[in-house]
């Protein structure tokens, strides 16, 4: 069960069903240095998540990839600097939808959006995946698992808190520290599901109704930090 999570988690890296680059037909397609570096790490990504660390090699990585041994270490001189670059090459940004707040609209439904981003982000199979990487190498490598914490934990707060900050400018909410407040409810909302997901076999997801009545909740919790009213169903 554990072999096809990862499996599934390490296939969308690349949109392919088996996490490989798919069949090759023809002669191959010239590649420039960026895009031969890109492939690298994505194929780097794809081992990583399948085999771990430990069972990672540079050989592996160059057969995922399709390239010779060669040409990978003119990149990447051995695999904790693949894996250095993939972590600064993956976005850690939840997506999210354009800040769509006009005046007299209810904030609750930019903070309802907002935070349903989020929380399909961090419980996405690759993110796990990473992030239980990161966890398993934490007591080897300390610096990359600091690293992994600025740009996920701290990158994912102040793209979140930015989005607050919005609507206290436009007057939709009174947040003191709009980062601060962002840290409080992502913690509250996914810390729990993503603790389960790390910790287990089954990687199943929350249903979209389930992750709508937590957000809810959690919205009115700290409805009084968000200078909002209590919603109707549970005043």
């Amino acid at each position: 069960m554990q072999q096809n999570e990862t499996m599934k988690a390490a296939s969308a890296l690349t949109g392919t069903p088996d996490g490989g680059e798919g069949p090759r037909i023809g002669r191959p397609p010239v590649l420039s240095h960026d895009q031969r570096r890109d492939v690298l790490i994505r194929a780097a990504g794809r081992v990583f998540l399948r085999d771990g660390f430990a069972g990672a090699t540079m050989e592996k990585v160059a057969g995922e990839a399709g390239m010779s041994k060669r040409t990978l270490y003119r990149f990447f001189p051995d695999k904790r600097s693949a894996l250095e670059a993939l972590l600064s090459a993956h976005d850690h940004r939840p997506p999210m939808a354009p800040y769509a707040h006009r005046p007299g609209d209810d904030p609750r439904e930019e903070i309802r959006r907002c935070l349903t981003s989020l929380t399909n982000y961090l419980l996405d199979p690759v993110q796990i995946g990473l992030t239980r990487l990161i966890i398993a190498e934490a007591p080897q490598y300390p610096e990359l698992a600091n690293s992994f914490e600025g740009l996920e934990i701290g990158g994912v707060i102040a793209h979140v808190g930015e989005r607050f900050r919005r609507l206290v400018s436009d007057g939709a909410i009174h947040a003191e520290n709009p980062e601060e407040l962002a840290d409080l409810m992502i913690g509250s909302l996914v810390n729990p599901w993503q603790i389960l997901a790390l910790a287990s076999q089954d990687q199943s997801r929350p249903r979209p109704e389930e992750i709508a009545a937590r957000i809810e909740r959690i919205i009115d919790i700290f409805s009084d930090a968000l200078g909002l009213e209590l919603s109707r169903s549970v005043e």
